[in-house]
């Protein structure tokens, strides 16, 4: 008894000891893994699970073990040897690239003409989450409802009290892809997602009219500056270029692309309400030090700046997108990989600047690229793949590498068509004459079915050729900035075709004159084949006698 009840009494304690033990245990592990993102980017039972799996997918390409990322010298080394090897044949001009995780930067660098640290480029639609952070600071102030409808704070815009503000942010307003500001009207996709730049254009605007602040002096106060992010500033306000001190800082020129060729043309975005997307929601200028600033933001939830609340919400109030196996946040894209580890991303693309931006809370790791060109008739094939390998280089996995004869060929065949094209609209111009001839000698069926051909091919066709934006609901203006070669050669296409038929009708008319100044014209008259005398009168009376003249004509 006596020996059963110290045994009694030694049982737990030996279980406490082992209690203990393991306790301490956990935490040695605990403290010899690196740390990772804070709960802020970490979800609840309430944001539930995401079961889909991302196509582009690192974890297939065997990836280090969470916490075990190359870092230092192993993921310098890598990143430098990969972008050694593919930048100089991917076409683009200039790019900056960085690995963050919560305590620094990780890796930086710059490359062709992008040749500082400093220097700005448009970060497209990777403005739209600084957008949805200065929200978020209103929201955590008090001074905007996420559930409260837009028109309460913005109702010079007339936006219906069905639209709140949490449906700019989600996208979910049923805004139109291809509408601006000022041309905004919510359709059908209404309380879905669907993707507008006119939402966080809209936002901006709140951000305006709550605050008392221009956007631009916001976001310098509440965001930027605090942050550090010293070189950020909206497209246009040229502070950054201002800045620049003759050792390469300042603004990155962009170019667009034409006919494969990068080009710095001067392209200056349009702006104002009737801009297809404004500061907003895609016109942010930044530098890479910027970017690397800003992402590791989130990776400290929200750094004091926004709030961890205001991060969380960002990431995880989110709707699916149908048309993919994504969600959409508060101005970020998130998915997971097959592991199950949740991705936040986003892409930009305006006309001149191609970005992505990506982080991955699980490994406390934020990546960015920022890059100076827009090459969209080849889908910035080279710039995605870089960004997939750069990503997939940064926790541990293999690059895929940059394939630049894809894009060549592209290039090449819309040139070839191009070139058959314009070929195709200088024949009308080159055979008018011909036409005009066989218009003119043709019964009237004939000439029936060419009349109509021709107001076919020289009206109807260049009236179809400048309304093909439209087909998509997207203006003359906006396709004409984005594809400018494309623009180029449908002018140069519809110019020939509209000349073509002006020359038609002038070489008829011509052929038509001909004919009746042969028949008439001049008092003499016109035989085909026959030999014909009569008299001329001439114009004062003659002093001698009436003279008799002969005329042959022959064909």
């Amino acid at each position: 008894m006596t020996g059963g009840a110290k045994g009694d009494h030694a049982h737990p304690l030996r279980l406490l000891a082992f209690a203990l033990l393991a306790i301490v245990l956990a935490s040695g592990w605990a403290w010899s893994v690196p740390a990772h993102a804070d709960e802020a980017l970490l979800p609840d039972e309430a944001d539930g699970a995401q079961e889909e799996v991302d196509d582009a997918d690192p974890t297939d390409m065997g990836v280090a073990p969470i916490g075990a990322e190359p870092r230092g010298k192993t993921l310098s080394s890598a990143l430098d040897a990969y972008l050694d090897q593919v930048f100089p044949s991917s076409g683009v001009p200039g790019a900056a690239v960085a690995v963050v995780d919560s305590d620094g930067v990780r890796y930086l660098r710059t490359l062709g003409d992008v040749t500082s640290a400093d220097q700005t480029l448009i970060i497209g639609s990777l403005s739209k989450s600084m957008a949805s952070a200065a929200v978020q600071q209103l929201l955590d102030a008090g001074a905007v409802c996420l559930d409260a409808p837009v028109d309460d704070y913005l109702p010079a815009y007339d936006v219906p009290r069905s639209v709140t503000v949490r449906d700019l942010l989600n996208q979910t307003s049923g805004f139109g892809y291809y509408q601006s500001l000022a041309d905004a009207r919510v359709g059908e996709s209404y309380g879905e997602f669907s993707y507008a730049n006119a939402n966080y254009d809209l936002l901006g605007r709140l951000v305006e009219g709550v605050s008392g602040l221009s956007y631009g002096d916001y976001l310098r106060k509440n965001l930027w500056g605090p942050l550090g992010m010293v070189d950020a500033c909206l497209d246009g306000e040229k502070l950054a270029a201002a800045r620049g001190n003759g050792r390469g800082e300042g603004e990155a020129t962009g170019h667009r692309n034409w006919f494969g060729l990068s080009v710095a043309d001067g392209f200056v975005h349009e702006r104002g309400d009737g801009a297809w997307g404004g500061p907003a929601s895609g016109y942010v200028r930044a530098s890479i030090n910027d970017m690397a600033s800003y992402l590791r933001m989130y990776l400290n939830s929200g750094a004091g700046v926004v709030s961890r609340a205001g991060v969380h919400r960002m990431v995880f109030d989110r709707v699916p997108d149908a048309s993919g196996d994504t969600c959409y946040g508060m101005g970020w894209t998130t998915y997971s990989w097959g592991d199950g580890e949740l991705v936040m991303s986003h892409d930009g693309d305006v006309e001149n600047y191609v970005a992505r931006m990506c982080v991955i809370p699980g490994r406390d790791l934020g990546i960015v690229l920022l890059a100076d060109a827009n090459d969209a008739v080849g889908g910035n094939a080279a710039f995605w793949q870089m960004a997939d390998d750069v990503t997939s280089l940064a926790v541990g996995g293999v690059a895929v590498g940059v394939n630049p004869g894809e894009t060549c060929v592209a290039h090449f065949c819309y040139d070839a068509a191009y070139l058959l094209a314009i070929l195709a609209c200088v024949a009308p111009v080159l055979l008018a004459r011909r036409w005009a001839g066989r218009m003119a000698a043709a019964d009237a069926p004939e000439r029936a079915v060419r009349a109509a051909w021709a107001v076919a091919l020289h009206v109807a066709v260049p009236a179809c050729v400048a309304l093909v934006p439209a087909g998509f609901g997207m203006r003359l203006r906006d396709f004409a900035d984005f594809y400018p070669e494309q623009a180029l050669v449908m002018a140069i296409c519809d110019v020939l075709l509209v000349a073509g038929g002006a020359m038609k009708m002038a070489s008829l008319g011509r052929a038509r004159g001909g004919q009746g100044g042969a028949a008439f014209g001049g008092g003499r008259a016109v035989a085909r084949g026959r030999y014909l005398s009569l008299k001329v009168t001439p114009q004062e009376p003659p002093s001698g006698p009436t003279r008799s003249a002969s005329v042959f004509e022959s064909r």
